[in-house]
């Protein structure tokens, strides 16, 4: 009966927790996008004050570079900061946008951002899924619960006579 009870117990918990990933990947790449508009921003004004000294990006980022005062060195180091920040957060954006609906997990472990995860965790709030991806990963979910639950148990019964024999020996 126990038995029962903490496999089922554990698949319904699988369920609902495999049954949130749609929500919070939406929400995730809400969040995803909102940080690429500013990084768009800030890579687009170091575009037009290029332009305004008839620059490329890159060479105007290679004279700060070049400089010897150690401010200046200091703000093209930051200047190629945004520019790989807007052009990862743009790469992922683009991957997780278009991902597959059972491929989504695996793209968004490879373009995990794990500060904008725990943002995005920590505003999250979860939901009663009725669409079909909500009950695909709610599917998903129960056979991975049932299957911990099923070694719970199982792992249990086999350290159960050897915790017996300790505790005999023991007294």
């Amino acid at each position: 009966m126990m038995r029962r009870f903490v496999t089922g117990f554990v698949a319904l918990a699988g369920a609902a927790v495999f049954a949130q990933f749609p929500a919070f990947y939406g929400d995730y790449l809400q969040r995803l996008g909102g940080r690429l508009d500013q990084a768009r921003v800030q890579v687009e004004r170091l575009e037009r004050a290029a332009r305004a000294e008839n620059m490329a990006l890159a060479g105007y980022v290679e004279v700060f570079l070049a400089s010897a005062r150690s401010p200046v060195h200091r703000q093209g180091n930051i200047m190629i900061e945004q520019i790989a920040d807007f052009e990862r957060l743009r790469g992922a954006a683009a991957a997780l946008g278009r991902a597959p609906v059972l491929a989504r997990p695996w793209r968004f472990a490879a373009h995990l951002d794990g500060g904008l995860a725990r943002a995005t965790l920590g505003d999250f709030t979860p939901s009663l899924p009725l669409g079909l991806e909500g009950l695909l990963y709610a599917a998903a979910g129960l056979l991975a619960g049932l299957l911990a639950g099923l070694g719970l148990v199982a792992g249990a019964r086999r350290a159960g006579p050897a915790l017996r024999r300790r505790r005999r020996s023991a007294a």
